[in-house]
Formats: C-alpha cells, sequence, structure tokens
C-alpha cells in the first residue's frame, strides 16, 4: 500500500525513481486501500460467489467407492524358511509399486472384460451424429473391439486413485464414477482383479523360475561332475596322494625333518663324550673327576684299588721306610694300576670316536634325504597351487548345484501354494452421497477467489489507474503536500443555490457564473473548508510583512484551476484581505469570460502600452476584490515576452504595494512554457489536479518542467472529486467527519 512521504524531511520529497516518485507498501495503506474500493471487493466476491452457484447448480454429481488393501509378505513366508533375525523389514518401494499396479491398464482391462463395459456408453462414448449417420449410410467404419476396449480402459484409469496411508502398508484405493452402484462394483472388481492378477502373475513367474532351475541344476550338475574329474585326474599325473594326516609327500618331509634333528643332537653328544675322554687321559687318574666323566665300572674299580693301595703305600713308608720291600712292591702294584687305567681308557677312546664317526655319517644321509626331499616339495608345491584351484573350481560348483538344488524344491513346493502378498481388509461399498462437487469447498474457493480477485483489482485501480484520487497519491506521485480535495459542483445545485440566495448583480459576482463564486454562495460547505485550508496554508508559506504573489497553475487544460483561483481570490477578499485577481491566462482567459465577460480593455492592452492600470482593473462591490481581466482578440505570438516585459514587472511590484494577496490565474505546466518564463515573479505556487482523470505521467512531467521553482510549491490541490466516492474513500476517518459540514456540495 501506499506510504506517505516524511514532511519533516530535508528535501520535503518522496523518494524518486527513474519513472518518477515512487510509493511504498505497507499493511495500514492497503487496509485503507481495501476500504476506499469496498464496492470493487464486493463486486469481485459477489461474482466469484455467482460462479460457484452455478457451478454447484450445474456440475455432474460424482461418487466415490474405496476398498483398503494391506501388503503383508509374512503370507508367502509360511512354505519358506523364516528369518532367524525375527520380523524382516517391508521395503517401502514394494508398497508404491503395488500403487502403480493397482493404477495400471492390465488391471483395469481386466475390469473392463468382466463387467463388459465396451457396452457402457459412460466409458465407450455415444456416437455422435455425423458418426451415426455415416454408419446408417455405410460410409463409416465401425469401432473395432481393441479400440472401444482402449477407450474403456482410459475412462476406467482416469477415475481410478490409489494411495498409500502413511507409512503403513494399507492402500486406499478410490474409482470415481457418476453412479454410486456402479462405482461400487467397478472398485470391487479392481480388488478382484489385482488379487486375481497378483496370484497369476506369481505362478507365471513361480512357473518360469522353476523351467530355468532346471536347465540350470542340469548345467551345474554335468559342470560339477567334470570339476571333480579333472582334480583326480591332476592328483593321478602328479602322484599327489593324500592321507589322514596330510599329503604322503609333506608327511616325509616331516619325518625326515624329525630323524636329521636327532642325529644332529646325537653327533654333538658323541662328539663332546669324545672330548671328554681326550681330556681324562691327559689328566691325573686318581682324579675324582675322571670316573664322574666317564662312568667306566673297570676304571671306577681300578681307582679304589689304586686309592686302597696308596693308603697302605703311605701306611708302610711311614711305618716301615720308603725302601723297604713291602712298600716297593705296593708301588709295583699302583703303578701296575696306573697303566692298566690308561689302557682302559684308550679302549673307552676309541669307542667313543667311533660313535662319533657313526653319528656324523647318519647326520650326513638325512641331510642328503631332506635337500632331495625339499627338491621335490618344491616341484609338489607349484602343482599343489593348480590343484587347490581345481578343487576350489569343483566347490563352487558343488555348492552352486546344491543352492540351486533347493531353490527348485522350493519353486515346486510355491507352484502348489495359491499365497500372494496382499489381503483385501475392507471392500468397497456403495457410497450414499456424492463425492463432488463439495458446496463447502467450492465455496471457500469461491470466497478466497472472489477476495482475492477484489484485491488484484482494487490495487490495479489504486497503483496502475495512472491518476489521482487520495492526498497519499499527491504526495507520492507529485511530490507535493496535498492541501485539499475539492468536491465537484453540479450545475443544478448552484443553480439551486443561487434562486434561493440573495440575489448579486453588482460587479463580478453579478455576472459570474455560480460556480465561480460558490465560496459566497455556500459559506459553510466542505468546498468552501477546503479552500480556507488553501488559503491558511499560503497564509504560513508567504511569512509576515510583505505581499503574497500566488501563481495558480496546473498540467494540463480544464482542471478546474480557473473555478479554483476565483473561488479563493473571492474568500482571501471576503476575510477583509486587499485582494488582487489577475487571469494571467493570454492563450484561453476562462478566468475573464467565467467573471466579467464583455469587457474591452484587459492585461494585455497595459502590457502592450495601450491602457492604463486604473483603466483595466474591475471592483467587486460585494467582496471588494480588485479583477484584472485578459483580453485576447487574436492570438498573441509573443506572450512569454509580455510575461517577462519590465511593464509585467512593474505591475508586480505595484500589487505588492498596494495588496496582501495577488492571485495569478496561470495557464497549464505542460502546454506552453509561460510558467516556466515568469517563475521570477511569483512567491508561492498552488497545483491543481483533476481527481480521477489527471495522468500522473503528465503531472510528473510538469513536475520535471518546473524543477527550479519547486520549493516555491505550497501544495496541490485535487479537484472534481466525485463526493459518493469521496465519501467512501475517507470512511475511514468516521461518519462524524463528512457530517460536520453544514451544507452538501451535491444535490
Amino acid at each position: 500500500m501506499l506510504h506517505l512521504p516524511n514532511p519533516n524531511s530535508m528535501s520535503g520529497q518522496p523518494q524518486r525513481s527513474e519513472g518518477g516518485f515512487m510509493p511504498q507498501l505497507d499493511l495500514l495503506a492497503l487496509m485503507r486501500m481495501c476500504y476506499r474500493q469496498w464496492p470493487v471487493v464486493l463486486g469481485a466476491l459477489g461474482l466469484a460467489l455467482l460462479l460457484g452457484t452455478m457451478y454447484l447448480a450445474t456440475a455432474q454429481r460424482r461418487y466415490t467407492a474405496s476398498f483398503l488393501i494391506m501388503v503383508d509378505t509374512r503370507k508367502s513366508q509360511v512354505m519358506a524358511r523364516q528369518d532367524a533375525s525375527g520380523d524382516r523389514q517391508l521395503d517401502p518401494g514394494l508398497v508404491d509399486s503395488q500403487v502403480e499396479i493397482l493404477k495400471s491398464d492390465s488391471v483395469a482391462l481386466s475390469v473392463v472384460r468382466d463387467l463388459k463395459l465396451t457396452n457402457d456408453p459412460d466409458f465407450v462414448g455415444t456416437p455422435g451424429l455425423i458418426s451415426r449417420l455415416l454408419s446408417l449410410g455405410g460410409a463409416g467404419t465401425p469401432r473395432s473391439q481393441e479400440d472401444l476396449e482402449k477407450s474403456a480402459v482410459d475412462t476406467l484409469t482416469a477415475g481410478v486413485r490409489a494411495k498409500r496411508i502413511g507409512v503403513t502398508y494399507v492402500i486406499q484405493v478410490d474409482y470415481i464414477g457418476t453412479n454410486a452402484e456402479k462405482a461400487a462394483a467397478i472398485a470391487n472388481a479392481l480388488s478382484d482383479s489385482y488379487m486375481v492378477g497378483e496370484l497369476e502373475a506369481r505362478y507365471q513367474a513361480t512357473r518360469r523360475a522353476s523351467r530355468w532351475l532346471e536347465d540350470r541344476i542340469k548345467e551345474l550338475r554335468e559342470q560339477s561332475g567334470a570339476a571333480d574329474l579333472a582334480v583326480q585326474k591332476f592328483k593321478s599325473d602328479n602322484n599327489i596322494i593324500d592321507t589322514s594326516r596330510g599329503l604322503m609327500s609333506e608327511q616325509q618331509l616331516a619325518d625326515v625333518n624329525t630323524q636329521l634333528v636327532t642325529a644332529r643332537a646325537g653327533t654333538a653328544e658323541s662328539k663332546a663324550r669324545f672330548d671328554r675322554v681326550q681330556e681324562v687321559i691327559n689328566s691325573d687318574i686318581v682324579n675324582g673327576t675322571v670316573a664322574d666323566a666317564l662312568r667306566n665300572e673297570v676304571i671306577t674299580r681300578l681307582r679304589a684299588q689304586y686309592l686302597d693301595i696308596s693308603a697302605r703305600e703311605a701306611n708302610f713308608s711311614a711305618r716301615y721306610g720308603k725302601d723297604h720291600r713291602a712298600v716297593m712292591d705296593l708301588r709295583k702294584q699302583m703303578t701296575e694300576i696306573e697303566r692298566t687305567a690308561r689302557e682302559e681308557l684308550q679302549r673307552v677312546a676309541e669307542s667313543a670316536k667311533s660313535d662319533y664317526e657313526i653319528s656324523q655319517a647318519r647326520e650326513r644321509s638325512l641331510r642328503e634325504s631332506l635337500d632331495q626331499l625339499i627338491s621335490q616339495a618344491g616341484s609338489s608345491n607349484q602343482a599343489q597351487v593348480k590343484l587347490r584351484d581345481l578343487e576350489s573350481s569343483a566347490q563352487s560348483y558343488r555348492s552352486l548345484y546344491e543352492s540351486f538344488l533347493q531353490k527348485f524344491q522350493e519353486a515346486t513346493q510355491e507352484q502348489t501354494f495359491p499365497v500372494i502378498n496382499a489381503r483385501i481388509i475392507t471392500p468397497a461399498a456403495v457410497p450414499t452421497r456424492p463425492s463432488s462437487p463439495r458446496a463447502i469447498l467450492i465455496y471457500a474457493g469461491s470466497l478466497v477467489f472472489g477476495l482475492a480477485l477484489g484485491f488484484g483489482a482494487a490495487l490495479f485501480r489504486e497503483l496502475l489507474g495512472n491518476n489521482f484520487r487520495t492526498p497519499e497519491d499527491v504526495n507520492n506521485y507529485a511530490g507535493l503536500e496535498c492541501l485539499g480535495v475539492l468536491p465537484h459542483i453540479g450545475d443544478e445545485t448552484q443553480k439551486s443555490r443561487a434562486l434561493r440566495s440573495v440575489t448579486l448583480t453588482d460587479g463580478i459576482l453579478g455576472s459570474a457564473n455560480p460556480i465561480a463564486r460558490h465560496v459566497i454562495i455556500a459559506p459553510f460547505s466542505r468546498f468552501t473548508e477546503t479552500i480556507r485550508n488553501v488559503k491558511v496554508s499560503l497564509d504560513i508559506a508567504r511569512g509576515a510583512n510583505r505581499a503574497a504573489v500566488i501563481g495558480i497553475t496546473s498540467s494540463v487544460p480544464t482542471e478546474g484551476k480557473t473555478t479554483f483561483s476565483s473561488n479563493l481570490a473571492l474568500l482571501t477578499a471576503q476575510m477583509g484581505h486587499r485582494t488582487l485577481l489577475i487571469d494571467g491566462d493570454m492563450h484561453s482567459p476562462s478566468l475573464t469570460k467565467t467573471l466579467q465577460p464583455g469587457l474591452e480593455l484587459g492585461l494585455v492592452d497595459f502590457l502592450n502600452g495601450k491602457a492604463s492600470l486604473s483603466s483595466i482593473i474591475q471592483r467587486d462591490a460585494v467582496t471588494g476584490l480588485d479583477f484584472i481581466p485578459t483580453i485576447v482578440t487574436e492570438r498573441q505570438p509573443n506572450i512569454v515576452a509580455l510575461l517577462t516585459s519590465t511593464r509585467m514587472n512593474e505591475l508586480i511590484e505595484s500589487a505588492r504595494k498596494n495588496y496582501d494577496y495577488i492571485y495569478v490565474d496561470l495557464p497549464p505546466v505542460v502546454p506552453v512554457v509561460d510558467v516556466k518564463a515568469c517563475m521570477h515573479l511569483f512567491d508561492n505556487y498552488v497545483f491543481v489536479i483533476e481527481w480521477a482523470n489527471t495522468s500522473r505521467d503528465v503531472v510528473r512531467d510538469a513536475m520535471l518542467s518546473v524543477e527550479p521553482a519547486r520549493q516555491r510549491f505550497v501544495g496541490a490541490i485535487l479537484n472534481k472529486a466525485d463526493p459518493a466516492e469521496l465519501k467512501r474513500l475517507e470512511a475511514y476517518r468516521g461518519a462524524a467527519y463528512g457530517n460536520y459540514y453544514v451544507e452538501a456540495d451535491a444535490a
């Protein structure tokens, strides 16, 4: 809606755009706009409701029959192995797929054939007059059964509606028809057709799967047998023998490796024993570690004898002396025992050496056998790689064969088990009342449409009407303060008022048109009060101690500036101010023709030096208004020169000394340049705009042409407003506002 410009801003003007002044919208302005344009809104609302009523009266009644289907895959699991994880979630895509199946042509075709809808005119249509005449004359071709079925299917599917209810597994199917019983019959036929179609599709799919599985099983059986034969042949060609502990070559390698480890330990032990015997041979036989190390009974016994004889020798040496014969014999025995012991040690050493050499030979033999087995294992491992590949392939074929065999058995069972994934939970019933048209929805839609249409029309009239109807329009599109709205004054009203008023025959008022002196005839009317408001605004603008020269102009002719000028001047003079009214329109001096026609001298004669100022001034005897007319006997080619002449300046300066207010009725701004040429003569301007008639573009052009004097425009007046529509536009101000004026402005 329209947003009024801020009068306290620095520029005092509304925002501009490339096209002129741009209004802004707010909620309050929109509400006021609707209030002002309530006949338009009410008319659009009434039209919409009328159209809605006509539609309800003429629209064909339609009935909706509905049934509910639940999609449940647990039925098909009765003969299948149950999932150990419990209930499985149903794929939402499956439910959506069933919705599309229910709306498909295949289901509809089954219903058409079951109910013989190709014979129903509602589904195949009634032949037109031309078609019947052609058929009778033999020129027409009768429709084929296929065409009739296609037409019936198209008509049937157009009335089918299917949707999933929320996030459940329930599907609601509606059929909309023109007959209640027929709609219910078709809906139930749709459900039966869907169930039969699903059962048949499941049977056909299982049957096709069984045939394919049977062929595939034969192929897999042959492939599995061939793979097993290839494994056995490869083992035979590569001498690969399996035992309970694995391959024989792997067992031999493990055994030889174990024996080699044992042989190495025996060799180390024999070498250690041989080395120890060598150390003992080089040591003292009396040493106790010799017997402990060798653990030889002969050595142990000889050592015991040696120690016994040694003890006796020591005893006899102490008793009889070292050279005693008995002592000498004991020493010989000791020497003999020592010799015998060393010989025994030599024999033990030879035995240990022999054992050591045997262990070494055995270890070498086992190492050679191990190397040979390792070499053979390398070749065997390469064969094992291919063998494992063959065994893996054979196992895969065997697993596939077993899996397909199990599926084949399940498919064979399902062929004889008539279960599908859906069930009817609510069959269709005969509808008791029509589903469309619904009066509430139609009227609600009509109401909304009517309000929208009315609001759009009101907005179009307000914003796109390209004229002025409210003070806000003046502010927004002209950039001027609106000083008031003058109602249109009818001729009949003026004549009736003139007859009731005092006869005015003196001066200007006696010969003036009643409209030009309306402020005198109807002093308490809205028209007069608006003129008073303009006068007060001029007083505020002109300040004190200076006579004001005020130009009154408009964009184009016939906007009522002449009537406004005469009434404003008469009101000012009636209030006791010295007032001068000048007819400054030298192109079309309508003010002179209205106030005092038939004069011979005027402003043009004074400016041309043919008459004095006192000879052209006319005074009204009732109000004291002085008037300078303009008499144009022929078109003046130098009007701008006259307005900017020295005598014109002298006239204005002389008027400033003798009058308080000087009003000049200027020509329109757009057609001629007079106003722009004499800007320097005027202190203020009042702009007249014809209500609901003057184009905003014209006013914009006028304001742009007088841009240098824009700050001197006190405001604008909306003139010739329709009183009835004006009352509606200002209804938001309350009823007391319009009733305040004592006298109305129109009959």
